[in-house]
């Protein structure tokens, strides 16, 4: 840009140019002038002269800025509450920025447009407050009390503290201010007693709700693992029949012989064994046989496989199943068996290995047929066809 900001007047003879004169006619260019600013250009002796430059531009032609607006580079405002008193005179805070102050007269007349004052800009929060001691301008004030004003220096010693309580009430949250205050939470005025001490009876009920909540839970989960600790169920199920001396076979072949109405001494079935070997069983009593499904005359069997089973008296009752190593090993060690019925009925049995048993342990079996024993008369003939299933419980502390 050319220097030109001090121009003569275009008339002037150029033959005068150096001689003193009483004025000049000044173009100042629209970039050196600040809006809403009066500029005097005192210009030096000329010739022993002196020179005052009038207006630049006319108000008219100035270009009007919003009074909100205050700079090109203004922060917006922002709805904090706040307090403020300048020459003795207070205002109700409205908005705040880094370079305005929106406020409303609660008493006194106006300060007049232009003026300038020390003002007492105090920040109340729930626990602790701030006040700040900047120098404002007066920017407009109107017939309702509505006055605004402008920091005289934005830069001076209360933008640091200004700017952290800006930023803090933009973030909803005050960690410190400078080092020396410290809160956490919503920057809310304080409720009233009553809605206080309502809402305090509100959150002693949820807390106590909660606990409990969480103290059943508890209870709940240490039941759980109780009873997976100490509690462990067979995987077959328990059959209740009537007891009987059973009969099986004692080689491997094919049942060539079978008569289950065998009397007394008569051959009740014969097996061509394996060996080559004919065996022949007889009928022990006068009672009562029955062949299992699957049983009958050409059909194969293994050694130890059922033939029949003999009923002597129809009124004693028994309970098999097949039993897991692992359960079996736990029976034997002491831990507490109990036959749980679907009746819901629980009652607690003795697990009572056979020589079945000990060969399918011996063959590597995974699970074996055990005999379970209940004491007499808890089993009856109603019981039978019923199911169960096996619990076995460790017995913990003793109990």
């Amino acid at each position: 840009m050319a220097n030109d900001i001090f121009r003569p007047d275009p008339n002037t003879d150029p033959e005068m140019i150096g001689e003193p004169v009483g004025g000049a006619d000044l173009s100042i260019p629209q970039a050196f002038v600040q809006p809403s600013v009066s500029v005097l250009y005192d210009i030096g002796a000329v010739s022993g002269g002196t020179a005052q430059a009038e207006e630049p531009v006319t108000t008219s032609e100035r270009k009007k800025l919003p009074l909100d607006f205050g700079y090109d580079d203004e922060h917006p405002l922002l709805k904090l509450p706040f307090a403020l008193t300048v020459q003795g005179q207070r205002y109700t805070g409205d908005s705040v920025s880094l370079m305005q102050i929106h406020a409303e007269a609660d008493e006194g007349g106006p300060l007049g447009v232009g003026s300038r004052h020390i003002a007492i800009l105090h920040f109340t929060f729930e626990n602790f407050s701030v006040t700040l001691h900047p120098q404002v301008t007066v920017l407009s004030e109107a017939d309702d009390g509505t006055t605004v004003f402008q920091f005289t220096d934005p830069t001076g010693d209360h933008l640091p503290q200004l700017r952290y309580i800006l930023n803090s009430f933009i973030a909803g949250d005050f960690v410190t201010i400078d080092g020396m205050v410290s809160y956490t939470g919503p920057i809310e005025p304080k409720k009233p007693k009553g809605e206080a001490g309502a809402q305090s009876i509100k959150d002693r009920i949820r807390s106590i709700a909660v606990a409990a909540m969480s103290g059943l839970l508890i209870v709940l989960a240490a039941f759980v693992l109780f009873k997976r600790y100490t509690t462990a169920y067979e995987m077959h199920p328990i059959f209740v029949e009537r007891a009987g001396q059973m009969m099986r076979a004692t080689a491997a072949g094919q049942i060539s012989y079978l008569n289950p109405t065998a009397a007394k001494g008569e051959v009740l079935y014969s097996i061509n064994a394996n060996t080559g070997d004919v065996l022949n069983f007889k009928m022990p009593c006068d009672c009562q046989a029955v062949v299992p499904q699957g049983i009958s005359e050409g059909a194969t069997v293994l050694q130890t496989d059922l033939i029949l089973t003999i009923f002597v008296n129809s009124s004693e009752v028994r309970a098999q199943t097949l039993m897991s190593i692992e359960g079996l090993n736990r029976a034997m060690n002491g831990d507490m068996v109990h036959m749980d019925l679907n009746d819901g009925r629980s009652i607690p049995v003795r697990v009572a290995p056979s020589e079945a048993t000990t060969a399918a342990s011996m063959r590597g079996d995974l699970f074996v047929p055990v005999d379970l024993v209940t004491e007499e008369g808890v089993l009856t003939t109603e019981d039978i066809g019923k199911s169960a299933k096996l619990r076995l419980s460790k017995s913990l502390f003793g109990l």
